[in-house]
C-alpha cells in the first residue's frame, strides 16, 4: 500500500467539526490527537474540541483497562482503523500510555499512516535497554524517515540482543539497502536461507538487490542453489532448495525440493504443497491423489458435514447432495465451475457458500438450494450425501481435461437489477475502462504477488487513454488512491469486498480487467469480461500456471508472468501493451 498524504492542520480541524457534528466520538479522537501531535503550536481549535470530549460523562467513565481492552481487540480482529480510533480517545485521557501508543503505531504501519508514528513514539521518551518493542518501534520510525543510519544503529542492538529474531535480521538488511550497502544485505539474506523455516521471505528481499548489484537474478539464483541447497541435505537446506526453484519456475525442481522435505518430515503443510507444485506441473494423477491432505494440513477447512457419505462421482436423481465451500472466495469460483459437470449427475444440490455470490449463483443454478456457509442450519442442510467443493475439482478433472470440455461462459452474471443500477450510476462512456487492482495480501505470499500503485500504471503506454477503476479491497486503498493523484484513476464508490453483485455489475460495464491475482482475478474471469492476470515468478499458483487447468476453466483469461523474478517493470509494460493492442483491434 502506498503512503498517503498526511492531512494539514486545516483538513484535521475540517475532520473534526464534521465527526464532531455526527457524533462520532472515536473519529473525532483520532483527528484531535493526530492534530495536537503533529501540530502542537496550532493545535488551539482542537484543544477546544478536546475539553468537550474530556466532560463527556461516558467517556470520562471509562478506565484505562477499558480502552486496552478495546484496542487489543481490534487489534487482534486486524481492524488497524478502529484500533488507532479506540487508542487515540484512551490517549486523549492517559496520555503517554505505552500500550495504547504502541497500538497506534501498529495501525499506522498496516494503514501506511507514518504521520502518526512520531506523535505515538516521541512522548514516550528514550526506551530502556530491554524494551525490545519501543526500541523496534524507534528504529522503523527512523527508516520510514529515510534515517538509515539510525535505523542502522539500532536495528544492530537489537540483533545482536536478539541474533535468532528473524524481524531484526529482516529489518536490518532493510536499513542496509536503505544506505546501498548492497553486499552486506546480500550477504545477510544469503545466511538465513539455510537456517529459516520460510526462505522464500528472503528471496523475495534478495532479488532486487541482486538486481541493483547489476546481477543477472537468474544466474544469481541459479549459482546459490547449485553452491548450497541441491544437495538437499536436510529439510531447511531442502525447502530452499525448492522456493529457489519457485523464483525460477522451475516446477519438477520445486517437487524434487519439497519431495527431499517431506522425507525430513511428513508434514501434511508440505504434501500439500507437493500437490500443488503438481498441478502446476501438470502431473494430476500424483496431485489430485494428494489433494485430500489439505483438511489435514488446514483443519478449519473441514468445517463442512462429515456425518453423510462421500459422493463419489456417481448419478443422483432423488438423493441430495450437499456442497460445501472449503477455502477463499477466490477458490469457490474456481471449484465452482466444476458445477456445470456436476448439474448433469445430480438433481437435488445443496450449496453452502459465501453468502456475497449467492445473487449470482442461484440465478446460474435455479433449480438448486444456496445458503450462507456461515449460517447453514440443520434443517436446510438435509441431505443423503456429501461433498467438499475441492472434491469436484477432484472428481471431475482429469476426465474433462481429457475431452477437451468448454465450459458455459460466463460462469455467472449480476444480478439485472443490480447491473441496471450500476450502468445508470456509470458517467459516458468517451475512451475505454479498466478496472484495476494490485495488491494481493500483507504476508509474505501476498506481497510477492503484490506491486505499488506507481509501478502498476508506470507501465500504460504514452499513447494510451484509459478510465481507470479501483476494485482494490483492502484497508485504506481509498486513501491510497486519492493521494495517488491520478485524474485517470476512480474510486469504484462500491464496498469492493462485500458488494461482490455491485463489482460484478460494475465489471461488465468495463472494457476489461488487469488484475494481480486475488479475488478481482476469479471475479473478471467468471462473469466474461476480458481479464489480464500478472503473475509473479515466485509462487505456485497452479490456477493459472497449469496450462491444462487454465484452459478448462479460464480460457479467455490473459495471463502474464514475471520475466525476471521479483521484477514487475517489464512485465507489466507487455501487459499494458497488450491490453491497448487488443481494445484497439477491438474498436477496428
Amino acid at each position: 500500500m502506498k503512503k498517503q498524504e498526511p492531512l494539514t492542520i486545516e483538513e484535521l480541524e475540517a475532520q473534526m467539526e464534521s465527526a464532531f457534528q455526527e457524533g462520532e466520538a472515536t473519529d473525532l479522537a483520532l483527528f484531535l490527537w493526530e492534530a495536537i501531535g503533529r501540530f502542537p503550536e496550532k493545535a488551539s481549535i482542537a484543544r477546544i474540541y478536546l475539553k468537550k470530549v474530556l466532560r463527556n460523562p461516558d467517556i470520562a467513565a471509562l478506565s484505562l483497562e477499558d480502552f486496552k481492552k478495546n484496542a487489543k481487540r481490534l487489534r487482534e480482529g486486524n481492524e488497524p482503523e478502529e484500533s488507532a480510533k479506540h487508542a487515540a480517545l484512551g490517549l486523549l485521557l492517559f496520555p503517554k500510555d505505552r500500550y495504547l501508543s504502541l497500538s497506534i503505531v501498529d495501525a499506522a504501519e498496516k494503514l501506511k499512516r507514518d504521520e502518526w508514528l512520531a506523535p505515538a513514539i516521541e512522548p514516550l521518551g528514550e526506551p530502556k535497554p530491554d524494551d525490545v518493542v519501543l526500541q523496534n518501534a524507534i528504529a522503523a520510525l527512523a527508516q520510514k524517515t529515510g534515517d538509515y543510519e539510525k535505523s542502522y544503529r539500532i536495528f544492530s542492538r537489537l540483533n545482536a540482543r536478539e541474533p535468532e529474531n528473524e524481524q531484526f535480521i529482516q529489518s536490518l538488511s532493510a536499513a542496509l539497502v536503505g544506505l546501498s550497502r548492497w553486499d552486506e544485505a546480500r550477504t545477510m539474506l544469503e545466511k538465513m536461507l539455510p537456517i529459516t523455516q520460510e526462505p522464500k521471505a528472503y528471496l523475495h528481499r534478495l532479488t532486487p538487490i541482486y538486481s541493483n548489484l547489476g546481477l543477472d537474478v537468474e544466474k544469481a539464483l541459479e549459482t546459490l542453489d547449485e553452491e548450497f541447497f541441491k544437495a538437499c541435505s536436510t529439510a531447511k537446506i531442502a525447502r530452499a532448495h525448492a522456493d529457489i526453484r519457485m523464483f525460477l519456475q522451475d516446477f519438477p525442481g520445486v517437487i524434487e525440493g519439497l519431495q527431499a522435505e517431506y522425507q525430513f518430515k511428513s508434514s501434511p503443510e508440505v504434501a500439500f504443497e507437493i500437490a500443488e507444485a503438481e498441478f502446476t506441473a501438470e502431473r494430476f494423477d500424483s496431485a489430485l491423489e494428494r489433494y485430500g491432505v489439505r483438511f489435514e494440513a488446514f483443519p478449519k477447512l473441514d468445517w463442512g458435514r462429515r456425518d453423510l457419505p462421500s459422493y463419489r462421482g456417481e448419478i443422483l436423481t432423488e438423493e441430495t447432495l450437499y456442497v460445501w465451500g472449503e477455502q477463499g472466495i477466490g477458490d469457490e469460483i474456481l471449484f465452482s465451475f466444476f458445477f456445470e459437470e456436476l448439474e448433469r449427475r445430480v438433481r437435488h444440490v445443496t450449496v453452502a457458500m459465501d453468502a456475497r455470490l449467492i445473487p449470482s449463483y442461484q440465478a446460474r443454478y435455479p433449480n438448486w438450494r444456496f445458503i450462507d456457509r456461515l449460517d447453514a442450519p440443520d434443517e436446510m442442510t438435509k441431505a443423503d450425501f456429501v461433498c467438499p467443493s475441492g472434491d469436484l475439482m477432484v472428481l471431475f478433472l482429469e476426465e474433462l481435461v481429457a475431452k477437451k470440455t468448454a465450459f458455459q461462459w460466463p460462469l455467472i452474471q449480476p444480478t439485472p437489477q443490480r447491473l441496471e443500477i450500476v450502468q445508470g450510476l456509470m458517467p459516458p462512456k468517451s475512451r475505454p475502462r479498466v478496472a484495476i487492482s494490485w495488491r494481493g495480501g500483507a504476508k509474505t505470499n501476498g506481497l510477492i504477488r503484490s506491486m505499488e500503485l506507481d509501478d502498476f500504471v508506470n507501465g500504460i503506454p504514452a499513447d494510451a487513454d484509459f478510465d481507470l477503476i479501483s476494485l482494490q479491497y483492502d484497508e485504506g486503498h481509498e486513501e491510497e488512491v486519492k493521494a495517488f493523484g491520478d485524474r485517470r484513476i476512480a474510486l469504484s464508490g462500491l464496498n469492493n469486498r462485500l458488494d461482490i453483485d455491485g463489482v460484478l455489475s460494475l465489471m461488465k460495464c468495463c472494457d476489461a480487467v488487469l488484475t494481480v491475482d486475488n479475488a478481482v482475478a476469479h471475479f473478471g474471469a467468471a462473469v466474461g469480461v476480458p481479464t489480464y492476470v500478472i503473475l509473479p515468478a515466485g509462487q505456485t499458483q497452479f490456477r493459472w500456471k497449469s496450462p491444462s487447468l487454465k484452459q478448462l476453466v479460464f480460457p479467455k483469461v490473459n495471463t502474464f508472468i514475471q520475466d525476471t523474478p521479483g521484477s514487475w517493470s517489464e512485465v507489466v509494460k507487455t501487459v499494458w501493451g497488450q491490453l491497448l493492442s487488443d481494445l484497439q483491434g477491438d474498436d477496428g
